[in-house]
């Protein structure tokens, strides 16, 4: 874990806490004007009960705030990035099904804890703004991010500013039914593309063609063990298997871009997550799925080119920058 830089180096004299809430891990740190990350630090979430959550929560950023010292009082607010659905005006997680919560008052709980304001939204969402102001999305009029992790999801800036939708969910390409005739996903619908080509559906497919007999150095691992760092990792090697579910997933992912871009028609796409790497097979494939889409479909063609889809620059520090952006954003201005 890393410690806490001198916070002096950092640009700005308001600074902000990004947090980052996951059901597994909370990530936090100090961001300034800049995006840049002083510090970081990670606990594990309590989700034993949402009060517990939110204690874990509060216990995170009061150890960023120590850690900063004297720096503490330049710190002028704080940027939360939670699951699910979020009203980010009452600062209510709606619904998170990871954290076990429904109708939290996040936002009224922690100030009065923390005794700072609080800015919450969906993490997809916060990541987005982040990619927009301090990312390769910077300056973008028109952009769409596309989260690959455990889940898949999608959020677009229009005009500069991120676009919700009615529920502020819009862009869950995550839940596009691509094979009706595939797994079931866990949003109850089968073949949805978060079925097919998010983290776990990748393990469950190589442990599929294991189960039917496919040589692969992955038959090292037991199935409750199987993840999809292991398919990645298995592919960096040449396992013809993990390269073949890697490139089926690039292309049924290269399928949900195409359906982002026309819907949205951005000037360009960002993909973060933990499975967004530079240098992956899976970026590899998605950019070759849409050279395919590219060449059959002209107006697509016309909307996007291969080097108007880019990895995300922020990486490891994508959900605390962009939990950091909730405040500027929500000031209209950079920090």
């Amino acid at each position: 874990m890393q410690q806490m830089q001198n916070l002096q180096t950092l640009h700005n004299d308001a600074l902000v806490i990004g947090v980052d809430v996951g059901g597994t891990k909370i990530a936090a740190g100090v961001v300034d004007n800049q995006g840049n990350v002083a510090g970081r630090i990670q606990v594990p979430t309590d989700t034993s009960s949402p009060e517990d959550t939110l204690r874990s929560i509060a216990a995170s950023v009061k150890r960023v705030l120590h850690d900063a010292g004297s720096n503490a009082e330049r710190i002028s607010a704080i940027g939360l990035g939670i699951p699910g659905m979020v009203d980010p005006v009452k600062g209510m997680s709606l619904l998170a099904v990871n954290l076990g919560w429904r109708n939290v008052s996040v936002k009224d709980w922690l100030e009065r804890e923390l005794g700072l304001p609080c800015s919450i939204e969906n993490d997809v969402s916060a990541a987005t703004l982040g990619e927009s102001l301090y990312g390769v999305g910077k300056q973008q009029e028109y952009m769409v991010y596309l989260s690959l992790g455990t889940g898949i999801a999608a959020r677009a800036i229009i005009h500069g500013q991120l676009y919700r939708g009615a529920h502020g969910m819009a862009g869950e390409v995550g839940h596009v039914v691509i094979d009706p005739s595939g797994p079931l996903c866990r949003c109850g619908a089968k073949g949805c593309l978060e079925a097919l080509a998010a983290g776990p559906a990748l393990a469950q497919a190589a442990l599929r063609e294991l189960q039917s007999g496919k040589a692969s150095s992955l038959q090292e691992y037991q199935a409750a063990d199987l993840r999809a760092e292991h398919v990645f990792e298995a592919a960096v090697h040449n396992d013809a298997l993990a390269l073949q579910i890697l490139q089926k997933a690039g292309l049924q992912l290269a399928y949900g871009i195409c359906l982002l871009v026309m819907g949205y028609d951005p000037q360009l796409v960002v993909i973060g997550g933990g499975l967004a790497s530079e240098q992956s097979p899976l970026i590899a494939s998605i950019r070759a799925g849409i050279e395919q889409w590219r060449t059959r479909a002209p107006v697509f063609h016309a909307m996007l080119n291969v080097d108007a889809i880019r990895v995300s620059g922020l990486q490891g520090d994508a959900g605390i920058v962009g939990a950091a952006a909730l405040v500027a954003a929500q000031r209209k201005i950079v920090l």
